[in-house]
């Protein structure tokens, strides 16, 4: 998000490389131990702007990418896998397509599968692109609806003309207003959308996404670029890129001493909750779902289960999802009595639709009294049942205060967890076309 604003990239790498030479496309080639269109998905997946990635490869690339950048490298971020066209302009337009078909509920917006407000167009044969470009650009895109990278050209740019099968300058041009334009382009969503419709409706092949907007009359912004983000296209292209790798290893090494450490991408992520209930009469004890003979049961809305409600705020906190009070709050009546075992189930669900998976689940019952060891192996199950997960998974455990607080003087039990998700590794790969 930036501003408000949700952030989606295309990052087209459908292209065949044929002036690449070698039999493999340009985008899978490898440089510093990473591939050149691995390189760019980590840059926008790294980047906190960015919300959503939409990868485009050629269709028979599909199940090779989701393999190699979703299974085994677990690159964030990436929402679907979308088929190619037979040009980047019309691949760069399925892409468009997937994104116009989003469901605008909150709901499905936890999937990553919002229509974003601006999109950022991304060539993947651009493994250098900096976090500092990507700032610059959003900042523009934002502000003016439009915007591109670009750097000075630093050559002199001569017209030319065929003469006798011969080239001969014509003119040479003023080098002051000529830019070579590069990529990302960042757009209001809508604009680039209505711009690639309007030029599949006149027939019209632009030369990338900022000509193609201009053409229907918008106004697009330059912003400064960056020398090294080149595109990769020819064996000369790739020796120079693989010089600008060691440069850029070399002084991350000398950087690295005493700095801090670069974010990396937030695969695993861990949660922590807490809870306590007070013992009351007359009522049932009921701890991670078990039925335990006590005099007192807990105090409660809900059954009142201490350490399920910890493990559900510790899986809710690990996905950023708020707490058990706000999914389930004690002024429902539809919550009265309610088992916490069912709630936990919900809890779940909620974990999944975020799209993560639980990895683990430790849980610690704090009371004087009673004992819980002899019920731990069925709290366990019911807590794995619940979650759909091993048992092996769940770690159950309990401790006394040695008669101290609250808990020390039997007043009731508290109870706290701890909780490991990670990002689910899938992503959709769309083979038709949504129809839009």
């Amino acid at each position: 998000m930036y501003q408000g604003k949700r952030i989606a990239v295309i990052v087209a790498a459908a292209g065949s490389g044929t002036r690449m030479g070698g039999g493999i496309s340009k985008q899978y080639v490898s440089i510093g131990g990473e591939m050149v269109l691995e390189k760019a998905l980590k840059a926008f997946g790294n980047h906190p702007f960015i919300d959503d990635i939409f990868l485009v490869v050629k269709k028979e690339d599909m199940l090779f990418c989701y393999q190699e950048f979703i299974e085994k490298r677990m690159l964030q971020k990436i929402r679907a896998i979308i088929a190619g066209g037979e040009h980047r302009q019309a691949s760069v337009y399925n892409g468009l397509k997937v994104l116009n078909s989003l469901d605008q509920k909150e709901r499905q917006a936890q999937k990553g599968l919002l229509r974003p407000d601006l999109v950022l167009v991304h060539d993947g044969a651009r493994p250098f692109i900096s976090a500092e470009a990507i700032n610059r650009l959003v900042e523009a895109a934002a502000k003016s609806g439009a915007a591109t990278l670009g750097v000075p050209v630093k050559d002199t740019i001569s017209r030319v003309e065929s003469r006798e099968e011969d080239l001969w300058v014509k003119e040479s041009l003023d080098r002051e207003f000529l830019y070579s334009i590069q990529t990302p382009q960042g757009f209001l969503f809508s604009e680039l959308l209505h711009a690639h419709r309007k030029a599949r409706t006149d027939d019209h092949m632009g030369t990338d996404d900022a000509g193609l907007v201009r053409r229907q009359g918008t106004p697009v912004s330059l912003v400064s670029g960056d020398y090294t983000n080149i595109k990769i296209t020819t064996q000369e292209d790739l020796k120079f890129a693989r010089g600008i790798t060691r440069e850029i290893t070399d002084e991350t090494n000398v950087a690295a001493v005493g700095s801090e450490p670069t974010s990396s991408p937030a695969c695993f992520r861990t949660g922590t909750g807490y809870d306590v209930h007070a013992f009351v009469k007359n009522r049932d004890l009921i701890l991670g779902g078990v039925l335990i003979p006590w005099e007192f049961g807990l105090k409660g809305h809900s059954d009142a289960d201490v350490l399920t409600h910890a493990i559900m705020d510790a899986l809710l906190g690990a996905c950023g999802l708020g707490d058990i009070g706000a999914h389930f709050p004690d002024n429902d009546p539809s919550y009265k009595d309610i088992s916490s075992l069912a709630l936990l189930e919900a809890v779940r669900e909620a974990v999944s639709a975020a799209g993560y998976e639980i990895g683990n689940v430790d849980g610690t019952v704090i009371a004087q009294r009673p004992k819980i060891a002899p019920y731990i192996k069925e709290m366990k199950a019911n807590i794995a049942n619940a979650l759909k997960i091993e048992n092996t998974r769940i770690n159950i455990k309990g401790t006394t205060t040695e008669g101290l607080g609250f808990c020390g003087r039997e007043e009731g039990i508290a109870a706290m967890a701890s909780a490991t998700v990670y990002r689910r590794a899938s992503a959709p790969l769309i083979q038709e076309e949504p129809h839009i």
